[in-house]
């Protein structure tokens, strides 16, 4: 059994979204998390098969998590060295993602209506309690279109970027390149188009099933895109998609997505070398959605 059998495997027993969410099952999710458990596990055999199905697949020890959080806040398992179970290129995984989502449900807004966020993170870089936050973004927000705020953009924005995509993968990152344009000077072009397209999957809250499916495709033809395993600041099983560096011990970005609807369910920031606060291997910064639905008001919750 190859990896990609395994994913579809574990896909498999993941029930589908209903329509009117964004991203399913999060309310029990949540719940799970604040019992310090992990939410979503990963049958035994899938590991095993994995584990024995490439030879350059390694698996590095679970070190422990450390729970935390304040009275009220939801509590959220620490982003210290978790299990990461490597799964080599991300190009087949990300080709399959495409057609999972494209096979999903869409997602409608209108003007008027609000974007619901719900997430948590946990950052060793500051004495913060890890915790969660909720925000409210209007779908429709002209201050954030037609270049008024940078590169960011308002979800209706982003909505009619996706809605104007051709099927041309090269084509799509080069309108990805456009969308969020380069601000280091230092960026190659692969490292622009990589950051581009996953921040394009992150901030996809409105969107046609089969027009955000292009941007996994675009996404599976950039060289070097490679996945893993891991597990989540929220103790939730993720597929962590990266951009490999040829230095090892740079410093890594990692785009998480469910591994049932391969839609983004959080980020993290990973340490290839040591520092004062973390270890090699640490998840520095660790961002987690926990919950995402398009609402009619202001202050309503799904």
């Amino acid at each position: 059994m190859d990896e990609m059998t395994a994913v579809r495997e574990l896909r498999a027993d993941t029930p589908l979204p209903p329509r009117g969410r964004l991203v399913p099952g999060r309310e029990a999710l949540l719940r799970e998390a604040t019992r310090g458990r992990r939410s979503r596990g990963l049958r035994a055999d899938w590991r095993l098969a994995a584990v024995g199905a490439a030879a350059a697949i390694t698996l590095a020890a679970v070190l422990g998590t450390q729970v935390v959080g304040g009275e009220g806040d939801e509590t959220l398992p620490g982003a210290r060295s978790t299990y990461f179970l490597e799964l080599g290129s991300a190009k087949d995984l990300l080709t399959d993602a495409a057609d999972v989502v494209a096979a999903g449900p869409s997602v409608t807004a209108r003007d008027g209506q609000w974007i619901y966020v719900k997430s948590g993170e946990v950052n060793l870089t500051d004495d913060s309690r890890p915790g969660t936050s909720e925000t409210w973004m209007k779908y429709a927000d002209p201050s954030m279109e037609d270049g008024k705020a940078g590169d960011d953009h308002s979800p209706r924005e982003e909505y009619e970027f996706l809605k104007a995509l051709p099927d041309d993968p090269k084509k799509v990152r080069a309108k990805a390149r456009a969308f969020f344009y380069a601000t280091d000077k230092t960026e190659t072009r692969t490292e622009h188009e990589y950051r581009a397209l996953t921040a394009v999957l992150s901030r996809a809250y409105a969107y046609d099933a089969e027009d955000l499916a292009k941007v996994y495709r675009a996404l599976a033809t950039i060289p070097g895109v490679r996945a893993a395993q891991v597990q989540d600041a929220a103790g939730r099983d993720a597929i962590a998609v990266y951009l490999r560096n040829a230095d090892p011990t740079a410093n890594r970005d990692e785009l998480l997505l469910d591994p049932g609807t391969y839609l983004y369910s959080g980020h993290r920031w990973v340490a290839r070398s040591a520092g004062e606060q973390w270890e090699k291997g640490d998840a520095v910064i660790s961002g987690v959605r926990l919950d995402v639905a398009v609402v009619d008001r202001k202050d309503e919750r799904p």
